[in-house]
């Protein structure tokens, strides 16, 4: 018996090697050593990527603070597997692993906190939330004629994709996460989950993956090959690296006050993690939702367009129910547009965010001209966190009503 187990033990673990061997042949050993090091990715993999550094503005902006009394004393109302739960602001936000919690009402800061050894001056990762920072760019890239339109196809700027199902793609499929473009989740190291994060030639991978989904029926389909795509287009139409059109156009822009970066695939191919690298300190990132809620300018400069910004922000309602069915925004009633998420709310207002990976939010309600960040070491034991967000504004116009402002 114990030598059939050992027989036994032995083929099996024959078997894992040679599935090692020939994922280090068929895709490479810097990926396959990221997936067996790293597994999961967490806050903390901007120390494990190459990075291109984007230098802060020459002239800051620095928020006015007019702290808003009791606000984190305020009774925070959310759900843990559909469970109704409260708690105060200050120890939901520690128990959430929290690292930023900014709130700007009025273009001035009424809560700026820190926790769970975090400060200031700490790294935040975007995640997913960069997504809508890339859309923000496409935006200006239009608006300065480096893209004629997002209706073009993207082989318009990716010529390899000439005569061949991917010329039928345009940049706008792109950004609504609606193109026939196959994308698998899951599936160890051989889906496109860990693919698009760990490829050490991000580029490539992109170029190379002309995969049609031929049973794609139109709906919103979540695509981390979409902003890998969007950063090519960029580079090819700007002439510039991505992270420097970011810096040029935006991030010096709005009167940073600490350098950023963006991480980069590889030191060899040296291309933005499109999907998922940005990183900074919080305060500055908030000042892009106070851009937006200033249609597009902000600390004296001209950003964007107020048309890119009504076209890209705010989804069609009433949403079609069906567009969302068996994704993660099924049932949550928000929608999405050029990679910003929104949701409708009373008397045809509209709020929206950028969204990413362990809690990553940079929230905007025009409605009550207010941002909210937060970033986070984990989503912590929430359901829906824009619920959370929402709730949160509804707090800060309540106190201000009552005039609670140190």
């Amino acid at each position: 018996m114990k030598k059939n187990i050992t027989y036994l033990s032995i083929f099996l673990g024959g078997i894992i090697v040679a599935i090692l061997m020939f994922s280090i042949v068929r895709y490479s050993p810097e990926y396959m050593y990221r997936i067996l090091r790293y597994r999961d990715s967490d806050v903390n993999d901007y120390k494990i990527f190459p990075e291109k550094i984007i230098q802060s503005s020459i002239e800051p902006y620095y928020y006015e603070s007019e702290i808003m009394d009791g606000l984190g004393e305020e009774v925070v109302h959310y759900r843990y597997n559909g469970e109704d739960r409260k708690e105060k602001l200050n120890i939901f936000l520690e128990n959430t692993k929290t690292t930023s919690f900014i709130v700007i009402h009025n273009d001035k800061v009424v809560f700026e906190q820190y926790y769970n050894g975090y400060s200031r001056d700490s790294i935040n990762t975007s995640f997913s939330s960069v997504k809508s920072i890339v859309s923000l760019l496409i935006g200006i890239a239009i608006d300065e004629g480096f893209i004629k339109n997002e209706k073009q196809s993207i082989a318009e700027y990716i010529h390899e994709f000439k005569n061949t199902p991917m010329e039928e793609i345009t940049i706008e499929d792109l950004l609504m996460m609606r193109s026939k473009i196959r994308y698998k989740e899951g599936s160890l190291w051989f889906g496109d989950d860990a693919k698009t994060y760990y490829m050490p030639n991000l580029r490539e991978l992109a170029m190379d993956h002309i995969r049609i989904d031929k049973e794609y029926q139109g709906n919103f389909l979540y695509n981390n090959y979409h902003p890998l795509l969007l950063g090519i287009i960029l580079e090819r139409s700007t002439g510039q690296r991505v992270s420097s059109f970011l810096e040029e156009k935006l991030w010096k822009k709005i009167g940073s006050e600490y350098d950023a970066s963006w991480s980069l695939d590889s030191h060899k191919n040296e291309f933005e993690k499109m999907e998922s690298g940005l990183n900074f300190c919080s305060i500055d990132f908030a000042k892009i939702g106070s851009m937006l809620l200033h249609m597009g300018k902000w600390n004296g400069e001209d950003i964007i367009s107020e048309d890119w910004i009504y076209k890209s922000t705010i989804a069609e309602f009433p949403l079609e129910e069906q567009e969302y069915k068996n994704t993660f925004l099924e049932n949550t009633g928000a929608g999405y547009q050029y990679m910003w998420y929104s949701i409708e709310k009373k008397q045809g207002a509209y709020d929206y965010f950028a969204a990413g990976k362990h809690g990553q939010f940079l929230y905007v309600s025009p409605q009550n001209n207010i941002v909210i960040l937060r970033n986070g070491i984990e989503s912590g034991k929430v359901d829906w966190w824009p619920n959370v967000l929402e709730n949160i504004t509804q707090n800060v116009v309540e106190l201000t009503y009552e005039g609670r402002r140190i």
